[in-house]
């Protein structure tokens, strides 16, 4: 896990004609963005950068708890958070460009634990961590999870997880992989759901605006730019 969980960067590209501008925001969730050495990394940083130049936008991305991310997001000027689960109960709330990803989200354990479950039905009956505000805790919610643990970040669900306070983690499928390759301790327990994941901006962002954000993260998806950028990590 990366140590930095709040940073702003301002990225500086192109600017459009009429001078538009977007703030992005996002949270601490390797490899999709994290902060090392003062720099905002991941695939998810790299792809909206790109999304950025081809549509000619001046823009920022900052990295802070998810929270306050959406929240911002839904409410402020010419700002987009990703990426984001497109649920029921936040499609009106949001303009969508996308998606930036589609994929599963998993269960991840301790290594050897949870022997006794073998469906998906019966892991809903144990302890699972996530955060606050994710698109999970509704999902778990739906799915009827019995012991939903929502942490404010990251960080503090996996720590709860190496304590054995929690049974299962449930994160995106990079994610998943990335903490699960990294930790000979840890281990992807079962998939739970196949998502699409979407950059979602507030209503008072140009409409134009999304429409030139969508269209150049369609244009990431068709020419292979997405996969080659989530790849290299």
């Amino acid at each position: 896990m990366k140590a930095f969980v709040f940073a702003a960067l301002a990225l500086p590209t192109v600017a459009m004609a009429d001078g538009a501008s977007v703030s992005f925001l996002t949270e601490d969730y390797a490899p999709y963005s994290w902060m090392e050495d003062g720099q905002a990394k991941g695939h998810g940083i790299d792809l909206i950068n790109e999304v950025a130049e081809r549509a000619a936008l001046s823009h920022s991305v900052e990295i802070t708890k998810w929270t306050r991310a959406i929240a911002l997001a839904e409410k402020d000027a010419s700002t987009c958070v990703f990426s984001t689960a497109r649920t029921a109960e936040r499609e009106a709330k949001f303009q969508w460009a996308g998606p930036m990803y589609v994929e599963g989200t998993y269960l991840i354990q301790k290594s050897g634990t949870n022997a006794d479950v073998s469906s998906l039905e019966q892991a809903l009956t144990k302890s699972i961590g996530t955060q606050v505000g994710d698109f999970t805790v509704d999902l778990l919610e739906e799915l009827g999870a019995a012991k939903v643990d929502a942490a404010p970040d990251l960080e503090k669900t996996m720590k709860k997880l190496a304590a054995g306070r929690l049974d299962y983690v449930i994160l995106g499928q990079e994610s998943a992989n990335a903490l699960t390759a990294e930790d000979a301790g840890l281990e992807i327990a079962m998939e739970v759901s196949r998502d699409e994941y979407y950059i979602a901006c507030s209503h008072d962002t140009p409409a134009a605006v999304v429409a030139e954000i969508d269209s150049a993260m369609d244009s990431l998806m068709a020419d292979g730019t997405q996969a080659e950028t989530v790849s290299r990590y």
